[in-house]
């Protein structure tokens, strides 16, 4: 497997993580849980900071006129 398959992975499963423990949250905080729910919204919202971790290996970007961005590189 490539490397940007196993990072997809990797995400995909990392989205399916947050949605499991906010659905869990909601679910503990409608039956008057609040102090659970706090402990699970938390860890859901140190997920979505993992998450922001997935870059893309390149930042090349086209500009309007024609130019491109290599992220730096000369």
């Amino acid at each position: 497997m490539s490397d940007a398959r196993h990072s997809l992975i990797a995400f995909g499963a990392l989205l399916f993580a947050i949605c499991y423990l906010a659905t869990i949250a909601a679910w503990l905080a409608y039956n008057g849980k609040y102090a659970e729910a706090l402990g699970f919204g938390g860890l859901t919202t140190g997920l979505v900071g993992v998450l922001g971790t997935f870059r893309p290996r390149t930042a090349d970007a086209t500009t309007q006129n024609g130019d491109v961005n290599l992220g730096g590189k000369p």
